[in-house]
């Protein structure tokens, strides 16, 4: 892991916190943190036990980084978000969804790899969606060039990464200039 993709991470962390509750993940592995977001909205008469309506959703995002991604890298980010997410969906009848989201950066990518990237599809939906539904969207990162790819899921959150993103790394390449004599 590079010092600039450290700061990628911690600055994503930074820019997630207000709304995510974050831990971080130091188990050896490239997964770096898990955020979770979890928002009730309902509407009530009078008092509050008169409740009329309910929705819950939920997001489990998990933050990578990864040197060089390839295929079975890919393969792993896939399978162990859902191996942690899917465990943590808990379906019932004010549940409308939960994401289970992967945000990878990478310094280098197989073009396969971001062939299989963008073909990566999970969602499951729980008493034909009357429990809500659980989807994985995926989003991979090159810190290289800024470009970000992702699956048909992830394409909602490509807008506010690359913000993000660009954000950070411009704040970063100022301060690289201010320290430099």
């Amino acid at each position: 892991m590079s010092q600039f993709s450290e700061r990628i991470i911690q600055g994503l962390k930074k820019s997630y916190a207000a709304y995510f509750d974050i831990q971080e993940i130091n188990d050896g592995t490239p997964l770096r943190a898990r955020c979770d977001y979890h928002m009730r909205d309902s509407q009530y008469v009078l008092v509050k036990k008169a409740e009329l309506w309910a929705a819950e959703n939920h997001e489990y995002l998990y933050l990578w980084d990864v040197e060089h991604l390839d295929a079975g890298r890919v393969e792993q980010v896939f399978q162990r978000t859902l191996d942690d997410g899917e465990p943590r969906v808990k379906p019932h009848s004010q549940h409308m969804y939960t994401y289970l989201t992967a945000v990878v950066l990478y310094s280098s990518a197989s073009p396969d790899a971001l062939v299989q990237l963008k073909r990566l599809k999970k969602r499951r939906e729980y008493k034909l969606s009357l429990h809500g539904w659980m989807e994985f969207r995926i989003a991979a990162v090159d810190l290289s060039t800024g470009e970000i790819t992702v699956n048909r899921a992830g394409k909602a959150m490509v807008k506010d990464l690359k913000r993000l993103t660009d954000r950070i790394i411009s704040a970063n390449q100022i301060g690289e200039e201010k320290n430099q004599p």
